[in-house]
């Protein structure tokens, strides 16, 4: 059984708390890296101490989110943060083995362990759950989380991650759970600091070469399956070799593969550069979930919106098994 909790509980453990540390899922978004920056100000607002440790380094694009560089890629030497911690906030993560090399730091440590998150189906790894799946991003808890302190003021660092948590998260505001409370939230983000121009400039059109160059022949690749309905684009080795692009480089590219009409599900299928793992990304319009045929391959995620990770095959190989799985889901 997990142990559930509100918003007036998260005040309780918070303010009893000194040492604190923030992670979140490996290849962080910008709704895990929003949240982490606004609850990292949040905490030192409120005179703790606190350290952000993730596993994987912060997307290029996502780096203007963290103007102090308080985010360290987690290394045997900062064990010492999680040694000496009280409290550990896993922001945007309900799954421990997406931790990757935190896991076991994490899992081992002796301090109370809060997630805060907004997906299905938590894994019991945590001594608090704070979960609202009904909400469109972790990034929108984070904001109610920051409305319990009354004498804590957003600055313009905490509107700008809460802004761009909550953007990326709902597709620029386009996805089904964008509601009137998400534009008066952005609003309120917007009085106090947030720049949408600036923002959507860092996030979205500031890719470098090579991610351009990578774009340009997963686009040329996308193929159509199951009488137009399934739309997949694959990445390879060699395509990451050639352009000279990096992982996160292909982080939106998914997208692309629903702008074709007639298209109910579409995938991306992608190498991970330097790994034997193949990367999946699902994204789905309508009554079809793309979190079901993440499922089907040990992944999760969103209703419209989920991914999954393969090891020891090809990509042909994955995608056989995608189009004869999603056939299941679209006929």
């Amino acid at each position: 059984m997990l142990n559930y909790i509100n918003k007036n509980d998260i005040y309780k453990i918070v303010s009893s708390s000194k040492n604190v540390v923030i992670s979140t899922h490996t290849n962080p978004d910008g709704d895990a890296v929003g949240s982490e920056i606004a609850l990292f100000s949040l905490l030192k607002k409120l005179g703790k101490s606190v350290t952000i440790l993730n596993d994987s380094p912060t997307p290029d694009n996502l780096k203007f989110i963290d103007p102090e560089n308080a985010i360290r890629k987690y290394d045997s030497t900062d064990i010492q943060y999680i040694l000496s911690a009280d409290l550990i906030i896993i922001a945007d993560l309900n799954d421990p083995k997406r931790l990757k090399s935190l896991q076991e730091p994490i899992q081992n440590s002796k301090a109370r362990k809060l997630v805060i998150d907004h997906h299905i189906e938590p894994q019991k790894f945590a001594d608090y759950y704070y979960i609202n799946t009904d909400e469109t991003s972790t990034g929108q808890m984070v904001f109610d989380i920051f409305k319990l302190f009354d004498n804590i003021e957003f600055d313009v660092t905490d509107s700008t991650a809460l802004y761009s948590a909550i953007m990326t998260d709902t597709g620029s505001f386009r996805f089904p759970r964008t509601i009137p409370k998400t534009h008066h939230t952005i609003a309120e983000l917007i009085q106090n600091g947030a720049d949408p121009v600036s923002i959507y400039e860092n996030i979205y059109n500031s890719n470098s070469l090579a991610a351009t160059l990578i774009l340009g022949e997963a686009l040329s690749n996308i193929r159509l399956y199951l009488g137009g309905k399934l739309s997949i684009m694959m990445i390879t080795d060699e395509m990451f070799r050639r352009t000279k692009a990096k992982n996160e480089d292909i982080d939106n590219f998914v997208e692309k593969t629903l702008s074709i009409s007639g298209v109910a599900l579409g995938v991306l299928i992608a190498n991970v550069s330097g790994k034997n793992e193949i990367r999946c990304s699902f994204r789905s319009k309508g009554n079809i979930s793309a979190r079901d045929l993440a499922v089907q391959f040990g992944g999760g995620g969103h209703f419209h919106a989920a991914g999954a990770r393969l090891f020891d095959m090809s990509l042909d190989d994955a995608k056989s098994k995608i189009v004869e799985a999603a056939s299941g889901l679209l006929s």
